[in-house]
C-alpha cells in the first residue's frame, strides 16, 4: 500500500501540468502513487498523462468523458490504494517535502485528517509569478476527541480540498464522495467529512501547497443560473451538521454556521454580478432571498469584522442598511474588472 495518493483531476490543463507533475517526481517521499484523471480534456493533456504513467510506474491513468471535477475526484477516490489522500489541481503543485513532511505527521499523531499552510501564488494571465503570499492560522497542533465540534468556529469553513490530507480508511468508512456540484464541492465533501466527528485533526502552519491565482476563467468567476434556485446548499449542509451534534443552543456554533450563510449569500450575489439578469431582476432575487429567516438573521447578526475581505465588509453594511441595488451595482463592477 502506497504512503499517499495523489488525485489530480485534468480538464485542458496542458500548459500547467507539467510542473505539477515534475512537483510531484520531485517528491523526497518516494512510496506514493498519483492518479491522474482526464476529464474529457480537448488538447494535449491526456497524451502528457500517458506519457508521465509510461515514464514512472508510482503514476496511473485513468481517461473518462467530462463530468466535471467532482467526478474526477471520485474516480480517483475508487481507484486510490494510498494510505492518505491528497488532492492536487493539475494548475498548482507542492513543495518537494510535502508527502514526507505529511505522512511523517499523519503517522505520528495517528490522525484522520490533516490541514497545512498554503503558499497563495498571483500570477498574470500568462501565468507568470507576480508575488506570493502564505496564509496565517489562528492556531496549530494536534487536536483529538471531538476537535471538529471543539473548533468549529476555526474549521467549519476552511472548505479547500487541496490543503487538507485524509486518512482513507476513515473516507472509505462513511462513503464519502463529491458531490456533482459545479461550484462548492470541496466544501460540501469537508462539511460531510467532519460531519462524522473525525477523533484526530493536526494543523500544521508549514506552507506545502503553492495555489495559483490566475484564474480569471475560473468557475467562481463565471454565471451559473442553478444558483439562482438553490444558492444556500453548503451552508444548509453547515447548519444541518450543527443540528445533527445537538448544538443548535451553542452560540459559537450558530455564530460561525450564520457566517457560513453569509459566504453563501455573497456568493449568490456574485453570481448575479456575472449575470445577464436586469437590475432589477437581481434586486427581486435578493430580497427574496433575505425573505428567508436563516438568511436575514445572519445579515442582522454577522458582525463586519468576520468578513475576510474589505470588499465583503463593504456590501454586508450596504446589506444592513437595505441598500440593496446599491450592493448589486458594486459586486457587477467588481465582477466586470475580472472579465
Amino acid at each position: 500500500m502506497p504512503c499517499i495518493t495523489f488525485i489530480v483531476p485534468i480538464y485542458n490543463m496542458e500548459r500547467l501540468l507539467p510542473r505539477a507533475l515534475r512537483s510531484l517526481r520531485a517528491q523526497t517521499l518516494t512510496d506514493f502513487e498519483a492518479i491522474l484523471i482526464n476529464d474529457g480534456s480537448k488538447d494535449g493533456s491526456a497524451a502528457l498523462c500517458v506519457q508521465a504513467a509510461a515514464e514512472d510506474a508510482r503514476f496511473r491513468f485513468i481517461d473518462q468523458p467530462n463530468g466535471g471535477v467532482a467526478a474526477a475526484r471520485n474516480a480517483g477516490l475508487d481507484a486510490a490504494r494510498g494510505e492518505y489522500i491528497f488532492f492536487l489541481d493539475p494548475d498548482d503543485w507542492v513543495e518537494p517535502d510535502a508527502a514526507e513532511v505529511l505522512y511523517h505527521t499523519v503517522r505520528d499523531a495517528d490522525a484522520d485528517c490533516v490541514e497545512f499552510g498554503m503558499f497563495y501564488d498571483i500570477c498574470d494571465e500568462n501565468g507568470k509569478l507576480l508575488h506570493s503570499e502564505t496564509d496565517h492560522y489562528t492556531f496549530s497542533g494536534v487536536y483529538r476527541g471531538e476537535p471538529f465540534k471543539e473548533h468549529f468556529d476555526k474549521m467549519a469553513s476552511s472548505y479547500l480540498a487541496a490543503n487538507k490530507m485524509y486518512r482513507r480508511a476513515f473516507l472509505e468508512q462513511h462513503h464519502l464522495r463529491f458531490p456533482p456540484h459545479q461550484l462548492g464541492e470541496d466544501g460540501m465533501f469537508f462539511v460531510a467529512f467532519y460531519r462524522q466527528n473525525p477523533g484526530c485533526l493536526v494543523v500544521l502552519e508549514k506552507p506545502l501547497y503553492h495555489y495559483v491565482i490566475a484564474r480569471r476563467g475560473s468557475l467562481s468567476n463565471r454565471y451559473h443560473p442553478e444558483r439562482l434556485e438553490d444558492n444556500f446548499y453548503l451552508s444548509d449542509a453547515v447548519w444541518d451538521t450543527v443540528a445533527a451534534w445537538g448544538l443548535l443552543d451553542s452560540p459559537m456554533h450558530r455564530a460561525k454556521a450564520n457566517y457560513c450563510t453569509i459566504r453563501d449569500l455573497m456568493m449568490g450575489i456574485k453570481n448575479l454580478g456575472c449575470s445577464p439578469l436586469s437590475l432589477a431582476e437581481q434586486t427581486a432575487w435578493l430580497r427574496s432571498a433575505l425573505q428567508k429567516p436563516r438568511v436575514r438573521t445572519a445579515v442582522r447578526s454577522t458582525p463586519l469584522h468576520a468578513m475576510q475581505s474589505r470588499n465583503d465588509r463593504v456590501k454586508l453594511l450596504l446589506l444592513k442598511l437595505r441598500l440593496y441595488r446599491t450592493v448589486l451595482m458594486l459586486s457587477g463592477v467588481n465582477q466586470r474588472k475580472n472579465t
